[in-house]
């Protein structure tokens, strides 16, 4: 789900459990404008933090040990 700030949805995709997290990253972001993009671990990877930079926002990120 990508929320505003205050948390509210503006877009929403629910898959099948053993679909993994970050690969929906990419449509949920797509078009939306974004100063900061946080997500949690399970979305860390090079890939999404490389189109996160595209768009001009900042990655928070935490570490997928």
């Amino acid at each position: 789900m990508a929320v505003r700030g205050l948390g509210c949805p503006v877009r929403f995709a629910l898959t099948a459990g053993q679909k993994g997290d970050a690969p929906q990253a990419d449509a949920l972001i797509e078009g939306l404008p974004a100063a900061v993009i946080m997500v949690d671990a399970a979305y860390d990877s090079d890939r999404l933090r490389q189109a996160i930079a595209r768009k001009g926002a900042v990655a928070a990120i935490p570490n997928n040990p």
